[in-house]
């Protein structure tokens, strides 16, 4: 697999100030791609920029909020001025608000559904035209194991679960322009964010639960990489969950893993 598979790419991510968003820029970054750090803090998103600087290529950072069809078409300006194209799309910028189903305000649904849902679709509707022009175009789509099995709150789990549906969608309306439609469903990752969380014993069970037990970065940077690369060019439509094997079973303890003798 060659270390340059993205040499030339102009790959925007959403969400790239922190977290997985900004280590899928590490990762475009390391392997030739142009990035553009888009964020709705652009402080973080230009924090991103500044820690891409040993790369050889020059990247941009991008105020926008997903949720605002007239910041998603701006950034698309910026990304096509500075650059003149785009490749790759990558939709990680989200929100999370663990709550009980009678605990959800109408407030908590909108934030999450604007951000988690809308937000990729206002961005592949910037996106695309451009894409359709050059005939190509690789855009991932962040879901969640939330949008495959319940595990995390009631308006999470509805915008992941439909990010997937959007993705088999678009896959099916796109292909003939050649652009693949995928996503990534993580599970549950380590990361600094949730340092903290993770000494819990709740969190210790989750990774009991999981059969390889709680995930990287890198992970999860990986899958994003291989979706966003040549090699996968006749992968469309799919959502990959990179989970640990979390939604490949219910798991009923370590006692029931024991195969009898």
């Amino acid at each position: 697999m060659s270390k340059d598979r993205f040499q030339d790419r102009v790959i925007i991510v959403t969400g790239a100030g922190s977290g997985l968003g900004e280590d899928y820029c590490h990762g475009f970054a390391s392997e030739g791609g142009k990035v553009v750090c888009a964020d709705i803090d652009e402080a973080t998103a230009n924090r991103t920029v500044q820690s891409l600087k040993r790369s050889a290529n020059v990247h941009i950072a991008v105020r926008c909020d997903v949720t605002k069809a007239h910041e998603v078409e701006r950034m698309v300006e910026e990304t096509l001025h500075t650059y003149g194209r785009i490749d790759i799309l990558v939709n990680n910028a989200g929100v999370i608000r663990r709550r009980s189903l009678v605990d959800t305000t109408e407030d908590d649904w909108n934030r999450e559904i604007d951000t988690d849902l809308k937000g990729p679709f206002l961005c592949v509707r910037a996106v695309v035209p451009h894409m359709m022009e050059r005939g190509y175009g690789k855009i991932v789509n962040i879901s969640s194991v939330a949008g495959i099995v319940g595990c995390i709150s009631t308006a999470y789990s509805a915008s992941k679960a439909g990010v997937n549906g959007l993705t088999r969608q678009w896959a099916l309306e796109l292909a003939p322009h050649g652009i693949r439609v995928n996503s990534v469903a993580p599970g549950y990752t380590a990361t600094p964010i949730n340092e903290k969380v993770r000494q819990t014993a709740a969190a210790k069970r989750i990774g009991e639960i999981i059969p390889l037990g709680w995930g990287k970065p890198a992970d999860i940077t990986a899958a994003v990489l291989f979706l966003s690369a040549k090699e996968s060019d006749y992968i469309t439509g799919q959502t990959l969950a990179v989970d640990g094997g979390l939604t490949t079973t219910v798991d009923m303890g370590p006692e029931y893993r024991t195969i009898d003798k």
